[in-house]
């Protein structure tokens, strides 16, 4: 019996070190070195279309840098013009274009598109891994542990890539691989081969901003390296994530937008005012993601 409760005991104190290890100095030190991203982040789209008419000002492709045109190879070039001088087809694609929910393109939900798309996202960073967690639920994963790309046997193409990165300074480094094939933007025309290869170098350039430097390598497709340079920016007037809904988000009372009100066995009694946004809440034009697609793709794509 005494045997049993020293060998329970000598259990507890081994948990309790292997617990203790996370916040050992030498990691506290580790967290210690790193940026502090905290809080909310928006891109560059994102932040253009947060106002009542959720309409960019001036030429929508400003904010859409993968939406240029790449530096593609005389093969891929052709393939390219064919398809920007196809009028009617681009047409079609735009008019019946969804921008996020049931029946909108796989590709919306791919890295690098995430990241300059309409989108609010949070930035998790730890020694040993930094994550971009987007509003519409995508999560990419950078692992700063010191791990390599998987093997042969264990790599296959993915929406996200696989990414691995390391701190120079306050720089994130990331190496981004495996990435399926297809479409880079939802704004664009341009296709990568499933041999693309993404760097980039994440930093902070002021309290408030954080730049992506992003270059782009496809020994298919590309005769050079293709960069350009995203950028976010804290979310001023969010303390949390909103639950994202693109079906649910698209609500307009009279000139007013709301949440989607909920079921009527759901709904408060009469007395409760409705949800309504004013300019100290999240504004209106956040949440109804169908709507934005539209105007959007509208403002990209007119002569």
């Amino acid at each position: 019996m005494r045997g049993a409760i020293w060998f329970g005991s000598v259990l507890i104190l081994l948990a309790s070190l292997a617990h203790a290890a996370p916040n050992s100095p030498q990691r506290v030190r580790a967290f210690a070195r790193l940026p502090d991203w905290t809080g909310l982040w928006e891109t560059e789209s994102s932040k253009a279309i947060t106002n009542p008419s959720g309409t960019p000002a001036g030429d929508a492709r400003q904010y859409f840098k993968l939406a240029g045109h790449p530096p593609y190879n005389p093969e891929w070039e052709q393939r390219y013009q064919a398809t920007l001088s196809d009028r009617a087809a681009m047409a079609a694609r735009f008019n019946t274009f969804k921008g996020c929910g049931e029946g909108s393109p796989a590709y919306l939900r791919s890295f690098p598109n995430i990241m300059e798309e309409p989108m609010v996202f949070e930035v998790v960073v730890t020694p040993g891994e930094t994550l971009f967690v987007m509003d519409h639920g995508e999560v990419r994963h950078i692992y700063t542990d010191g791990r390599p790309h998987p093997g042969t046997d264990d790599l296959w193409p993915t929406p996200l890539g696989d990414s691995v990165g390391h701190w120079s300074g306050e720089t994130l480094v990331i190496d981004t691989i495996a990435r399926t094939a297809g479409p880079i933007s939802m704004w664009g025309l341009g296709d990568l081969s499933e041999q693309a290869h993404f760097s980039e170098r994440v930093r902070s350039i002021a309290e408030d901003t954080i730049e992506d430097r992003l270059t782009i390598e496809d020994p298919v497709s590309l005769m050079r390296p293709w960069t350009v340079t995203l950028r976010f920016t804290r979310v001023p007037d969010l303390n949390r994530f909103i639950p994202f809904d693109c079906e649910g988000d698209q609500n307009p009372v009279g000139s007013k937008p709301t949440i989607m009100p909920p079921p009527p066995s759901q709904q408060p009694s009469p007395a409760a005012s409705p949800l309504t946004f004013t300019p100290s809440a999240t504004p209106p034009s956040r949440l109804d993601a169908p709507t934005l697609s539209r105007r959007f793709v509208s403002a990209l794509w007119s002569p």
